[in-house]
């Protein structure tokens, strides 16, 4: 086993400050569909969105579940599918739209941005349902560990080579919250609790636990890939108001279009919850700290350093003094001054 080894963390390795909205919704992931009714004909839309800080952790679920409703509302039993419009260019669109059409469906995605250009290639990826609601029943609670079982078993079928996927330690301190519901779903082993953290720094005690790390860059270059592959078609759009929807030629919508849900749909359940990140120069460190909102993500093109969660801050800039204060913290925990 190679020595487990302090990240660098000095200034002139800062690559760069960030800053982005997670899309959380109160009551939960939304999948369901709605008729919007106009002049003529209504058009039916299927909703999918509200995944908060795990897109890219339970897209592929979701995604399934999004094509299982339409496919309910249309009615389709044989070959035939009609051509649908994906609404977001981010994990959860470009998940969907993949999942359309291996099903046959003709899809054009629409949004201001697509795959690496948008807030999901902002921060590294652990596959572990942070930042979203569970339920508050057990019926709920037990749709959304259908949703992780789904998720994770199209994770272990893909390539992880070229989507990006590897599976590292992850490890806690012992005063980190930890969450039950994170490993009582079946798609995470229960960590392993450790005298000493075998990490730099301060002595601690610790938790240990393996799961998978998605690299972002990567995993949004082959979704979009694979959609042009399949003829998916990308179509750059801004939507100011839903008679804009009920303008596409496409007879079906897909919504994944996350805070833009709250004000094109009127979903007022959906609210930001902002992180601040620093991207420092790559270090192949092959393991993740995770600290509740503080961690280190390895990502191939830049060391992560997180961060926060700001319920209801709509404002997107990076803050410097709190990026400092990220970088700080990290630097404590190694015992690098």
């Amino acid at each position: 086993m190679r020595p487990i080894l302090a990240p660098t963390l000095d200034d002139d390795r800062i690559l760069r400050f960030v800053s982005g909205l997670r899309p959380c919704r109160r009551g939960g992931v939304r999948i369901e569909r709605e008729d919007v009714a106009g002049p003529g004909a209504s058009t039916l839309v299927i909703h999918n969105y509200g995944q908060g800080g795990c897109g890219v952790t339970i897209g592929w679920g979701c995604a399934e579940a999004a094509a299982d409703t339409l496919r309910d509302a249309l009615g389709l039993a044989g070959p035939s599918a009609p051509p649908v419009a994906v609404l977001g260019g981010g994990v959860v669109g470009l998940t969907t739209a993949h999942e359309l059409l291996a099903r046959g469906f003709p899809v054009r995605v629409y949004a201001q941005r697509f795959g690496n250009d948008t807030v999901s290639n902002i921060a590294g990826a652990l596959w572990l349902p942070t930042g979203v609601e569970f339920g508050s029943t057990p019926e709920r609670v037990a749709w959304f560990h259908a949703i992780l079982g789904r998720s994770r078993q199209r994770f272990d079928g893909l390539d992880a080579r070229r989507w990006g996927i590897e599976e590292l330690p992850v490890y806690e301190p012992a005063y980190a919250p930890q969450e039950e519901r994170f490993f009582n779903n079946g798609t995470v082993d229960p960590p392993e609790q450790l005298e000493r953290l075998p990490l730099p720094g301060p002595p601690r005690a610790g938790r240990v636990y393996r799961t998978a790390f998605i690299h972002t860059p990567r995993f949004l270059r082959a979704l979009v890939d694979d959609i042009r592959a399949m003829g998916g078609v990308f179509v750059p759009r801004h939507f100011d108001s839903i008679d804009d929807v009920r303008a596409l030629e496409e007879p079906s919508v897909v919504n994944c279009l996350a805070l833009g849900s709250r004000t094109l749909f009127g979903d007022d359940a959906m609210y930001p919850a902002r992180g601040v990140l620093v991207h420092m120069r790559p270090e192949p460190l092959g393991y993740i700290v995770h600290d509740g909102y503080k961690y280190l993500f390895p990502r191939e093109d830049a060391l992560v350093l997180g961060g926060c969660f700001q319920p209801d801050v709509w404002d997107d800039a990076p803050d410097e003094h709190l990026c400092r204060e990220i970088i700080a913290h990290h630097r404590r925990f190694f015992g690098l001054g």
